[in-house]
């Protein structure tokens, strides 16, 4: 059986991924671009009134497929623009103090993070754990509403 995850590592996961979420959608788009050349190219291809014998691989199964591929991707493409702009959104709700916390310990996981945000704000590590904390709190009830419950 699955474990629920709580609200908090849901928020915490999707900071993490956040980097790689903004990296995917450059690629999406190459990729989208490639589709869209491929889509092309097969449109122009004229169509020969010759049979292709089993018929697995015909130029409209092909436009076919590649209409289907590039539906998908924008699908994507879309929930990940959407997702990256309500993390983001959220993260404009902190202060700068509080930026560097967020991105340092769990955006991109810096080694010792905990202790160069200390000595970079000047406060203690232990503080630092407990303004992240009070930070990821704050966020889950903002991202989660009453659906939150600590």
């Amino acid at each position: 059986m699955r474990k629920e995850i709580s609200c908090r590592e849901w928020l915490q996961r999707d900071l993490e991924r956040l980097p790689y979420d903004k990296y995917s959608l450059q690629h999406q788009k190459e990729e989208l671009k490639e589709i869209e050349a491929e889509y092309t190219a097969i449109k122009a291809t004229s169509y020969d009134k010759m049979p292709s014998g089993s018929g697995d691989n015909t130029q409209e199964e092909k436009l076919l497929s590649a209409i289907a591929k590039k539906t998908k991707l924008t699908a994507w493409i879309t929930a990940t623009e959407m997702h990256v702009a309500n993390m983001e959104a959220l993260l404009n709700t902190l202060t700068d103090e509080e930026k560097i916390i967020v991105e340092k310990t769990i955006i991109n996981r810096n080694k010792n993070a905990e202790e160069d945000v200390a000595e970079e704000i000047g406060i203690e590590r232990r503080q630092v754990y407990n303004r992240k904390n009070a930070i990821l709190h704050r966020l889950c009830q903002m991202r989660f509403g009453q659906g939150y419950q600590p």
